[in-house]
């Protein structure tokens, strides 16, 4: 029992010893404070510092404790948290706030380093058309409208005294019609609901890689009412004697990171699914402070080609959650292009948000020849605005009539009309701006803030007896509908006008001798590669319409409805065949033997 006792207190002795020749590294249990850790671990390697990592450790409070107790050296922190944590209140100015850390924890023999070059504070954010439709830029913009509006929030924002949310709406003014409150487990939920359109406002945090990969508005916070969350090493000042190298290793990230920056470090470890590690190391290596041979790489990011005039309202936010479920672990981007479905054609994106009437080509004589893409399912409806301008109030008023440019949805819809209707001319521009035009076209979902615009000074258009003669069957991608009245501000009556369903595509499937990703006999004429039928379903499950696609487009070969088994063959097989035969002679010995006359 001594010679044991012995050996385990030897044994405990070599573990001290071993601590105190390593530098151990924290690290809070989210992507941002692992990243950090792997940066200020990677530089003290590099300054020859033997290190030993304890990253994704736990929440504030057990990695503050860790400091203190000496099972951890170093971790990043946040001087607003700092200032949390010893029960003093955040400020928002941020010079302040870190001489004012600084004083607090010198007695508890712990240091604070100098500042990355970023915070990470809280904030809101909407989705750029929402933002655009209510002329909210600013938190102060949302007083007015924040009644009719639904904010999402995690529970800890929620219960916070100081900077959460019943201080900020007092601060500034308003209350939210309804809020959602999500577990703090379930945080990353809320761009979903963002994106469904279920909630019109969200608390985010302004380092969060979804920001930028999803294009939202992140307010201003005017009235300066978030504390600052500026990030810094927090060190025991006995490790900077043990180590007369980290001070420096340390100070070589001052000042290097932005917070644009690290959204897109954060982006690759929660969206691209890369380690913390890796990820530090190609920051530091692009940042010229580390040298290494390790390449990141970054899987490609699906990009999903729209039509400016859709910009990230609820439609494209529905098909960008329907895209980022049918590819986990894959950064899904925006990509706004005038004629998404060509795009996909040249191999720039793999899928497009576009409207039926994309799916055609109006030929020289007339007729309509069909591009080759294909439908995985329904995500809205597209309508015709025709909005007259000036003096025009009538469609036999327009002459020339301005569209998107050529090869977008506006513009092939123009040219349809024209097919059909005698002495308009189109007039094609660019940016979409009508010019001399005696009209607009434009086609986008109802709300569209490009329309809202035009009609500050144009009024919309009725386009009637489009069911006259044989149009409908000529051009079936446009489908009769109305505009309902107080759609738009100032329209007090329902206007009639045409209608596009708007869909998720990417290239066809065409039958040849070559073999393709859907197996033998499928092959594509683009660069791009086909989608496989697993990839179709989950996008059409993800978007769970229960729309079905407009006949006139073609539907992805997954999606055709199972048929029914035909019955089986009454001979499937000799086998069985011969074993049938047996059975019947069986049975007609078994009765000859029970009907047979008896033998005296």
């Amino acid at each position: 029992m001594r010679l044991a006792i012995a050996l385990l207190t030897l044994l405990g002795l070599t573990a001290c010893d071993q601590n105190s020749d390593s530098l151990i590294v924290g690290g809070k249990d989210f992507s941002e404070s692992s990243i950090l850790s792997e940066m200020m671990a990677a530089l003290a390697e590099d300054a020859g510092i033997p290190v030993t990592r304890r990253t994704f450790l736990g929440d504030t409070m057990v990695n503050l404790e860790s400091l203190r107790s000496g099972e951890i050296d170093v971790y990043a922190e946040y001087n607003g948290t700092g200032l949390l944590m010893l029960g003093q209140p955040a400020m928002a100015d941020g010079d302040a706030a870190m001489e004012r850390v600084r004083s607090l924890y010198q007695p508890l023999g712990i240091v604070w380093g100098n500042r990355f070059g970023f915070a990470n504070n809280y904030g809101l954010a909407m989705r750029p058309g929402r933002a655009e439709e209510l002329g909210v830029t600013s938190i102060s913009d949302l007083v007015a409208e924040a009644g009719g509006l639904t904010i999402g929030i995690e529970e800890n924002f929620e219960t916070r005294p100081l900077d959460g949310f019943g201080p900020m709406t007092a601060r500034y003014g308003m209350e939210f019609g309804s809020v959602s409150t999500v577990s703090s487990e379930e945080r990353p939920t809320l761009y979903d609901d963002l994106l469904a359109g279920s909630v019109d406002v969200i608390e985010v945090f302004t380092t969060d890689g979804q920001i930028a990969d999803l294009g939202l508005v992140l307010l201003e916070d005017d009235l300066n009412f978030f504390p600052v969350y500026e990030a810094a090493p927090l060190v025991r000042s006995d490790a900077l004697v043990r180590f007369p190298e980290l001070q420096g290793a340390l100070d070589r990230l001052s000042g290097q990171l932005d917070a644009q920056m690290m959204q897109e470090l954060n982006s690759r470890v929660d969206q691209d699914a890369l380690s913390p590690r890796e990820v530090a190391r190609a920051a530091l290596s692009e940042l010229g402070l580390i040298d290494t041979d390790d390449a990141l790489e970054v899987t490609e990011p699906v990009v999903v080609a729209h039509s400016p005039l859709i910009g990230a309202d609820a439609e494209t936010g529905t098909a960008l959650r329907a895209v980022r479920q049918a590819y986990p672990g894959r950064r899904v981007l925006l990509q706004s292009e005038a004629d998404p479905l060509g795009v996909v054609g040249t191999g720039g994106a793999p899928l497009a948000l576009a409207a039926a009437v994309e799916f055609t080509e109006l030929e020289e004589d007339g007729d309509l020849a069909t591009r080759p893409f294909e439908a995985f399912g329904v995500v809205g409806q597209s309508y015709v605005h025709l909005i007259g301008l000036g003096d025009t109030r009538r469609l036999a008023d327009v002459g020339t009539l301005a569209t998107g440019p050529e090869g977008s949805a506006s513009h092939r819809t123009g040219q349809i009309m024209t097919a059909v209707l005698d002495g308009i001319t189109l007039s094609p521009t660019a940016d979409g701006a009508p010019g001399d035009a005696d009209a607009a076209l434009v086609v986008a979902p109802i709300g569209s803030a490009v329309v809202e615009d035009l009609l500050e000074d144009g009024r919309l258009l009725a386009l009637e007896g489009w069911d006259s003669g044989n149009t409908l069957v000529r051009f079936p991608q446009l489908r009769q509908a109305r505009i309902p009245a107080g759609s738009y501000d100032g329209q007090l009556r329902a206007i009639e006008t045409l209608s596009s369903q708007l869909v998720l595509a990417g290239p066809i499937v065409v039958n040849t001798d070559a073999v393709g990703p859907q197996g033998p006999g499928a092959s594509i004429p683009t660069e791009v590669a086909a989608l496989p039928d697993n990839t179709v379903l989950a996008i059409n499950g993800a978007l769970g319409t229960l729309i079905g696609l407009d006949p006139a487009i073609r539907a992805a070969p997954a999606l055709a409805p199972t048929l029914p088994s035909p019955p089986a063959a009454v001979n499937p097989s000799s086998a069985i065949s011969f074993m049938t035969a047996l059975v019947l002679l069986m049975f007609g010995w078994l009765i000859w033997l029970y009907a047979r006359p008896e033998r005296r």
